[in-house]
């Protein structure tokens, strides 16, 4: 009976919760090996990259090159200024977004060399992440996770598996870009082509800049940010784009788009708002809802209402056109605002809490798009995608 009672004793002993834990500090501290060298920002990049396209593979299939939109595209980089088509067609949302038909024109790309293109804006998105966070943290290891994060979710996969000429993840990368560079002309530029690249960035300049007061001020508050200079750089970028795009439309007399399908397409759409507004951060959510709580209690009611509703505006009007996920994927810079938040505001011990959650959350959510009326589409992770080739399911 002793011995079985040792027995007992030890195999309660392996569903201990610290037990529990054995494989995931394993593998953290594999992780910080890996990241101790010069160039672990590319090796951040490569895990990122590698584990992105295993959670969810690229559905080639359906790629269409002959199609309208990119033939559209096609023609944009021939004559960018030139608006061929009626309210009514596609490409018509895209006649402000130049930034992409204008460097493949120059490049001479066909629709395979602007998935390259788009593919390696979203590597370049990754070491961006990356190296935001180590500025921000001083921790590799935190930079890794996020960075990686990120390619589990709509804003950083869309580089990979997005086959619709739709270059969401390079405006992405320059909002990221804006972010994670400290220099003034920097932060105009990558806002200013973001801008140009889509619309859709022009909210998400407002983290942008939040993210800079955050990091680069000693006080907190709406009357220090104006004066910090690379808020000013970004609220610059957003006057020059739309400066800009008003003497484009006149000067060669482009009709103005309207985006948004009103409240009636929000009311047809309001059933996929949920599983929608879940994918604008996954488990970015978690450090959004700790920083404006940190926010309020520092005192900071103002820019936490600011920050948070705006966050949540977007939300809303993102079941207001067809895309929703699309829409939602330019809230990344608010997660890694709220990062820069909780950092600051928040102990070490909650704040690293904080990082494993969203990375645990994300990792653990399946990527998948919402679009469309009530229409939700899974991405398939490779290994489904291996055997539904085995079992000849295409």
């Amino acid at each position: 009976m002793a011995d079985f009672q040792r027995g007992g004793a030890s195999s309660v002993g392996l569903l201990a919760p610290t037990d529990l834990t054995r494989w995931p500090r394993h593998l953290l501290r594999r992780l910080d090996r890996l990241l101790a060298g010069r160039r672990w920002v590319l090796i951040v990049v490569g895990l990122a990259f590698a584990i992105s396209v295993v959670t969810a593979w690229p559905t080639y299939t359906t790629y269409y090159p002959k199609g309208e939109d990119w033939t559209a595209l096609q023609h944009k980089a021939e004559y960018p200024f030139e608006q061929p088509w009626g309210p009514e067609d596609h490409p018509f949302d895209s006649t402000y977004r130049l930034t992409v038909p204008v460097v493949g024109g120059l490049l001479g790309l066909g629709p395979n060399g602007y998935l390259v293109l788009h593919a390696l804006a979203g590597l370049c998105l990754f070491a961006a992440a990356a190296h935001l966070v180590e500025r921000i943290t001083a921790d590799r290891r935190l930079a890794a996770l996020v960075a990686i994060s990120t390619g589990l979710m709509w804003s950083g996969a869309c580089a990979f598996v997005e086959v619709r000429p739709n270059f969401d993840a390079v405006a992405i990368a320059f909002l990221l870009a804006a972010m994670a560079t400290r220099r003034v002309p920097l932060v105009i530029l990558c806002g200013f082509l973001a801008g140009w690249t889509d619309e859709r960035a022009l909210p998400a300049l407002a983290f942008v800049a939040l993210l800079h007061h955050v990091v680069e001020d000693r006080e907190l508050g709406v009357r220090s940010a104006v004066r910090e200079p690379r808020v000013l750089a970004t609220a610059a970028a957003v006057a020059l784009v739309i400066a800009s795009r008003l003497a484009v439309q006149q000067v060669f007399d482009l009709d103005e788009l309207s985006q948004f399908g009103g409240a009636g397409f929000i009311s047809d759409q309001i059933g996929i708002w949920p599983l929608g507004a879940w994918t604008g951060l996954e488990g970015f959510w978690i450090l959004l809802a700790l920083a404006t709580v940190a926010l309020f209690r520092a005192g900071q009611r103002l820019l936490a209402v600011a920050y948070a509703g705006l966050a949540v505006a977007i939300t809303i009007l993102s079941i207001a056109v067809v895309d929703v996920t699309r829409t939602m994927a330019y809230l990344l810079p608010a997660g890694l605002a709220g990062l820069a938040i909780a950092h600051r505001l928040c102990t070490p011990k909650l704040f690293r809490y904080a990082i494993y959650a969203t990375f645990t959350a994300t990792l653990l959510w399946p990527l998948y798009y919402a679009g469309g009326s009530k229409t939700v589409y899974w991405q398939y992770p490779l290994p489904l995608v291996i055997i539904g080739r085995l079992a000849g399911v295409s």
